[in-house]
């Protein structure tokens, strides 16, 4: 029996007994003295931490690695000649266990909160099994059907540890099999006690929530798939998933939909090692009666932690902005340390990142602000190790840090009309202009920069222009100088780290003179060939 609502992933069982007051030693074996009769609530299925609860646990067919991945990942995708999809992948969190007065009540059969996250009932029909062990010593092992007869056993009173295990879907194969396992420690006195058991997914399970967008109707969205999906055996005894060669692409499918602006699909589950090449393809989607398609690539996915997969989709010039013979970020390169995750701002914006020359972590602000800086010159410590953060951006290497020929070439092709290529994104109608305006975003407010591509202020359609705000710089100290400039972090043609300075249609600099490492920059990326 399939269950598709069912969550993925975690233990957050609780043991619920009360101990007795004596307590005796045979054979390194606590025994607290009297028979205890165990009933078992089956609370459900639960979500989990990610895979830090039960890293020991999943074993690997080849190097048992494990691999630490963003909480949050983006990617920009095309959806067909009008539009794009950002894309955000997102694992699902968890708080700190919920304190014992929070946790539902064992009589409760809907979906429970407990502070951990939500709880799904076990399915009527679930066969499920529990092991208690004390010591290396397997003392008993009961199958219930989950809403059949009395989920009861009788032990002695005393300490113990149990595993519980069943399956979402037990007809199944493969991933869709669903392995569901917990272990833990529980204590029992003589008479009645209970024994709360949270369930947890052992596979990685995706769910995608596709977002037309306002104003725009999802009309259909055909079968897609999510790879890599492999072979797996699953040891219910240890909880221990080991990983075998690849297999067909697990479906993703969207049911019992009706037109709207947002989709939901069936929680998919993978039998996945820890890859940095997760793939998703919904090859057939269709909003306000236009096809589409998704391709995506690059997604880092743990063993055994569950994710969202959020499909937003907006205008084709989210993807990068094509001027100067190369495709720049849609935005300004930024730096979330909480998820330690790169990506960009909107066009117009500057970013709280300001990078040195070959660190790939920016600049560290004080408590209060740019007045108390903490971080002057770069160190490992604070800044990261070398090399170019543009290449962080998931995909990974997808951009990089642009050139300094690149920002001639972008010069060059603004400028007013020349020989050769000079002028070739200048549309006029001055010819002896460049094609470069400074101003604001927004009419006479908003952020201050340049507009490159176009002699006037553009109308309602700024964002289909590259934007290079005035950012200023962070020159060895906690101030930022020429706030009415653009400073930005280029590579010059020895390798080396050059810069752009640039202000109005006139003042572009670009040098090839290698900057201080103890010089702050905003970035704007290029996507790499």
């Amino acid at each position: 029996m399939k269950h598709n609502y069912i969550k993925t992933l975690l233990v957050c069982f609780t043991a619920s007994t009360v101990f007795a007051s004596s307590c005796q030693k045979d054979n390194g074996i606590d025994n607290l003295g009297g028979k205890a009769t165990v009933t078992v609530d089956m609370r459900g299925v639960g979500p989990s931490a990610g895979n830090k609860a039960n890293a020991g646990l999943r074993a690997s067919a080849s190097s048992g690695k494990m691999m630490a991945t963003p909480a949050v990942q983006r990617q920009v995708i095309k959806f067909n000649d009008q539009f794009n999809v950002t894309a955000t992948l997102k694992e699902v969190s968890t708080a700190a266990a919920a304190p014992a007065a929070l946790r539902a009540s064992a009589n409760r059969a809907a979906t429970t909160t407990t502070g951990v996250g939500e709880i799904f009932p076990l399915p009527t029909g679930t066969a499920y099994t529990v092991v208690i062990s004390q010591g290396n010593e397997v003392v008993a092992t009961e199958t219930f059907t989950q809403g059949e007869g009395a989920h009861k056993f009788n032990i002695e009173a005393g300490s113990y540890t149990y595993t519980a295990y069943a399956y979402g879907d037990e007809s199944s194969t493969g991933a869709a099999k669903d392995p569901l396992w917990v272990s833990g420690n529980f204590s029992v006195t003589a008479g009645d006690n209970t024994l709360s058991i949270v369930l947890e997914h052992r596979l990685t399970e995706v769910t995608v929530v596709f977002n037309a967008g306002s104003g725009r109707t999802i009309n259909s969205i055909g079968a897609g798939t999510l790879a890599p999906n492999h072979i797996y055996e699953f040891n219910e005894e240890t909880g221990a998933v080991t990983f075998g060669g690849v297999t067909t692409a697990a479906a993703v499918s969207f049911t019992g939909q009706t037109a709207g602006q947002i989709w939901t699909s069936n929680p998919t589950m993978i039998a996945v090692e820890d890859t940095d090449n997760g793939v998703v393809e919904l090859p057939n989607v269709t909003i306000n009666d236009i096809q589409g398609s998704i391709t995506s690539g690059g997604w880092a996915l743990k063993a055994g932690v569950q994710y969202t997969l959020e499909l937003n989709l907006g205008d084709k010039e989210d993807t990068g902005i094509e001027v100067g013979g190369s495709t720049w970020a849609p935005g300004h390169l930024a730096y979330d340390p909480e998820t330690g995750s790169y990506g960009f701002t909107s066009n117009n914006e500057i970013s709280d990142s300001y990078f040195f020359p070959n660190y790939v972590t920016p600049k560290v602000f004080g408590l209060n602000g740019n007045n108390d800086d903490i971080n002057r010159a770069p160190t490992s410590a604070q800044n990261g190790a070398h090399g170019d953060p543009c290449a962080l951006v998931m995909p990974l290497n997808t951009w990089r840090l642009p050139t300094t020929t690149e920002m001639n070439t972008l010069k060059r092709r603004t400028e007013p009309f020349g020989t050769n290529d000079q002028g070739a994104d200048n549309p006029g109608p001055n010819q002896y202009a460049p094609a470069r305006w400074g101003g604001h975003y927004k009419g006479t407010s908003g952020q201050e920069g340049v507009f490159f591509g176009t002699q006037s202020q553009p109308a309602e359609n700024e964002h289909q222009y590259l934007f290079i705000p005035y950012t200023g710089v962070y020159n060895n100290g906690p101030d930022k100088q020429e706030k009415g400039f653009g400073y930005y972090l280029l590579r010059n043609s020895s390798g080396n780290f050059g810069d752009l300075q640039v202000q109005g249609a006139y003042t572009m600099n670009v040098s090839e003179t290698p900057r201080s490492s103890s010089t702050a920059y905003q970035v704007r990326c290029v996507r790499a060939d």
